[in-house]
C-alpha cells in the first residue's frame, strides 16, 4: 500500500505542467480591393502577412494555395463572394487553418477605405472587423496595421479564450523606520584638586606685610641718613653721631631684609596658587561572596 502511495505521489510530482495552446492560423484570403492599383493591393497583403506573424499567428496566404490547384478548381477560391459563409469556409477549408482574414481596401474618391475582417473559417461567421475610411495612400500601410491590432485580440480571445492574467508582483516590504540615534552628551571631566591653592593666600599677605615693614625701616633708614648729611657741621657736630649712623645702618639692614622675605612670600603664594591640580581618585569599592567566605576589594587609580 506505502509503495503504491508513494508511486504515486512520485508520479504526480514529476507529471509535466500544461502545455500552452498552439498558436492561432489564419489565411490571408483575396482583398475586397475594388479598384485599388495592383501593386498597391500586392504590397497591403505582404505587409498585412508580416503584420500577423510579427503577432505569433501561422499565416497561409492565399497565393501559396492557389499556385498548386488547377484552374478549374482556382476560379472559384478567387471569385467567390467573401462576405458570404460557404466562400469563407471554402477558403478555410483550402488553407487548412482556424481563421480567414479578408483585407478591405477599396479606393473611392474621398480615399482608399482600409480594413480588416476575421472569420471562423469552420463555419464562416465574422467574428470582428475594424474598417477606416477616407484613408490617403501614404498613410496606407499605417491605417492596416491599425485595424490588424484591434481584430487579433479579439479572435485570440473568441478561440483561445482570454490571456492568462499576470503574475501578481509582490507587495515590496515596509519601509524600516530609521531611528536617529542621539549624539551621548560628552562626559564632564571632573575639576582637579589642588589643595594648596586655598592656602596661598597665606604667605602672600605675610610678604605684603613684610614688604610694608621693609617700607617702614627704608624710610627710618633714609631719615637717619639726611640728618647726618644735613645737620651737623664741623664746627657744630650733631650729638651722639655715631650712634644715629650705627641706627640708620641697622634700619637700613632691617627694610633689606623685610623687602627679601616679602619677596619671597608673595612668590610662594603665587607658586602655590598656579600648581596643578591633580586628578580625584576613582576607587571603586567591591564585595563578593564566594564558596566558604568572602571578598572586599578596591577597584580604581589611586593618587
Amino acid at each position: 500500500m506505502w509503495i503504491s502511495l508513494l508511486a504515486a505521489l512520485t508520479l504526480a510530482t514529476q507529471a509535466p505542467a500544461a502545455a500552452p495552446p498552439p498558436p492561432l492560423s489564419v489565411l490571408v484570403a483575396p482583398p475586397d480591393a475594388a479598384g485599388a492599383p495592383s501593386h498597391v493591393v500586392e504590397f497591403a497583403q505582404e505587409h498585412v502577412a508580416e503584420q500577423l506573424r510579427a503577432r505569433g499567428l501561422v499565416v497561409v496566404r492565399i497565393e501559396d494555395i492557389t499556385r498548386k490547384l488547377s484552374a478549374s478548381k482556382r476560379r472559384p477560391l478567387l471569385r467567390c463572394n467573401r462576405t458570404a459563409p460557404s466562400c469563407i469556409r471554402a477558403l478555410g477549408a483550402a488553407g487548412k487553418t482556424e481563421l480567414v482574414l479578408v483585407t478591405e481596401l477599396g479606393q473611392l474618391l474621398s480615399g482608399y477605405r482600409t480594413g480588416a475582417r476575421i472569420y471562423t473559417a469552420n463555419d464562416g461567421a465574422l467574428v470582428t472587423e475594424h474598417l477606416i475610411p477616407g484613408v490617403s495612400e501614404d498613410q496606407l500601410l499605417d491605417s492596416l496595421t491599425q485595424s490588424i491590432d484591434a481584430v487579433v485580440p479579439v479572435a485570440q480571445t473568441a478561440l483561445r479564450g482570454p490571456p492568462p492574467a499576470p503574475p501578481q508582483a509582490e507587495p515590496p516590504p515596509p519601509p524600516v523606520a530609521v531611528v536617529e540615534a542621539k549624539p551621548l552628551a560628552p562626559e564632564l571631566e571632573p575639576e582637579p584638586i589642588r589643595p594648596l591653592r586655598r592656602w596661598a593666600w597665606l604667605p602672600a599677605a605675610g610678604g605684603v606685610a613684610l614688604a610694608g615693614v621693609g617700607t617702614v625701616f627704608y624710610l627710618q633708614a633714609g631719615d637717619k641718613y639726611s640728618r647726618l648729611d644735613k645737620d651737623g657741621t664741623p664746627d657744630a657736630p650733631l650729638d651722639n653721631a655715631d650712634g644715629l649712623a650705627s641706627s640708620g645702618r641697622r634700619a637700613q639692614t632691617l627694610s633689606r631684609v623685610a623687602f627679601g622675605l616679602g619677596a619671597a612670600g608673595l612668590v610662594t603664594g603665587a607658586v602655590m596658587f598656579l600648581l596643578p591640580g591633580e586628578l580625584p581618585a576613582k576607587v571603586q569599592p567591591s564585595a563578593a561572596v564566594v564558596p566558604g567566605g568572602g571578598m572586599v576589594g578596591l577597584s580604581g587609580t589611586l593618587p
